[in-house]
């Protein structure tokens, strides 16, 4: 499947795929990275405020201890009223908005509650929370072990839901009581929560800002590319261009040589040839030594050859003028058209007619060059397929950025894409003309039907 792509895709893709992988590879690491540090964060988080809890229940019990303790250790009280005292001292006592210190005895029945005095003498040993803890025997046990913390779930007087709360209980052995309260953690959980909030924000925002990152160096490597490609594409269009300039010109050249030596070499030859012959033919008209049936002989051979010498010369002269006609270097487009065209309607009888429109003609020697070939190649077309033409028009105007020619032929037209595909060879014709256009960065359109003729139209900016 990669065999089959082309060369600058492989290339895009080489680039592309290694940045778009380490891309991903940074925001995954960035990811786990960020959710790594905001676990810390918020377990951190946790024990400090955890750490700060305990201290502090630690001291509010410490503080209702002391508020008793006179009580709890004069002997000399009665234990009833003693415990009668402890427990209207330790309901009046309150922290915050809902701190309260509650009783139990050892067994699990409630002697002081404020917040809820209706569970005041009931046994609630086995009581359990929304988790299933045992909290009432958790709170009990740790008592008895000279003090700890448990953790549980309990309704909250100001908001009545059931939130997590941190207790913490102390033991009076002697009354079998255990004294406890607690703090709601929920604080703790909501900021818990925000850090995990703004941690899962942070993501948020990385993957968007990776995302961003990732769409425009992608864009921008391919935006690079395009330009690079489309430079690349420019300069070879140029070079090509350049180098089929040069082709032809050599072309041009080449004929020029070959008409020149056609011109000056062989046909200069043959002509000096057939003057050899006229001589020896006047020579023998005045002769009176050979008889006269030799003579008229003689005369009849060198006739015929002067004929054929005739023929060769016209040949060589039309091959010359073919190559390169030395009437448009010496007289220019206008003048090279008129004798082509002239040329034209005399071998095949067709009405021709030429119409320079423009002011001044100064066309550089591509351009001169390009307007004669294809009025060449446009008139062979017609003489070869144009059936029952009787009349072409060749228009040549000047307007402000291009130089226009038409010509026009009122013979039977054709189909172009039917052209091309039941008979290429017939092609090669207009390929030629239309590559002369492009070389020049011009444009030709070809209009034709089957009832209306054809004209061929050819557009280059000066």
């Amino acid at each position: 499947m990669l065999r089959a792509l082309p060369y600058k895709t492989k290339i895009a893709l080489l680039t592309l795929i290694p940045l778009i992988f380490a891309i991903v590879v940074i925001a995954i690491s960035t990811v786990m990275q960020t959710t790594e540090l905001a676990k810390i964060q918020a377990q951190n988080f946790e024990k400090e405020l955890i750490s700060l809890k305990e201290k502090e229940l630690k001291n509010y019990l410490e503080l209702a201890y002391t508020a008793i303790i006179n009580i709890y250790e004069d002997s000399s009280l009665e234990k009833t009223y003693a415990q009668k005292e402890a427990y209207y001292t330790l309901k009046k006592m309150e922290f915050g908005q809902d701190g309260y210190f509650f009783v139990y005895d050892y067994d699990g029945i409630n002697i002081a509650h404020p917040r809820k005095p209706e569970l005041e003498g009931k046994n609630l040993f086995n009581l359990k929370d929304e988790r299933g803890n045992l909290m009432i025997q958790n709170l009990i046990t740790q008592a008895k072990t000279g003090g700890g913390y448990t953790r549980y779930l309990w309704d909250k007087p100001s908001g009545g839901k059931s939130i997590e709360k941190l207790g913490y209980s102390i033991g009076l052995d002697r009354w079998n009581w255990m004294i406890g309260t607690g703090i709601y953690i929920d604080d703790i959980e909501k900021g818990v929560a925000e850090i995990e909030a703004k941690a899962e924000k942070t993501i948020r925002n990385t993957l968007l800002l990776t995302s961003l990152i990732a769409i425009t160096a992608i864009l921008t490597t391919a935006l690079v590319g395009f330009l690079i490609n489309l430079s690349a594409s420019r300069l070879a269009s140029k070079k090509m261009r350049a180098l089929t300039h040069k082709t032809v010109n050599f072309q041009e050249d080449e004929r020029k040589r070959v008409s020149r030596e056609l011109h000056d070499g062989i046909n200069q030859l043959l002509v000096s040839v057939r003057y050899k012959l006229d001589n020896a033919k006047n020579h023998l008209e005045k002769s009176k030594v050979t008889s006269n049936v030799e003579i008229e002989k003689t005369q009849e051979i060198i006739t015929e050859a002067d004929d054929i010498l005739s023929s060769g010369i016209q040949e060589v002269r039309r091959i010359s003028r073919d190559l390169r006609p030395t009437v448009l270097d010496d007289l220019g487009l206008s003048s090279a058209l008129n004798s082509l065209l002239n040329d034209f309607s005399e071998r095949t009888d067709i009405n021709v007619k030429y119409h320079n429109e423009t002011k001044n003609e100064g066309f550089s020697y591509e351009i001169e060059t390009a307007f004669y070939r294809i009025v060449q190649e446009a008139l062979t077309n017609i003489e070869k397929h144009a059936k029952s033409a009787e009349n072409v028009i060749l228009t040549i105007k000047q307007k402000r950025h291009f130089i226009s020619l038409s010509i026009a032929n009122d013979g039977v037209g054709f189909n172009k894409q039917t052209l091309e595909k039941t008979n290429p060879d017939r092609g090669l014709g207009l390929r030629n003309m239309v590559d002369r256009t492009e070389l020049l960065e011009g444009h030709l359109t070809v209009n034709s039907s089957l009832d209306k003729g054809t004209t061929v139209i050819v557009n280059i900016p000066v």
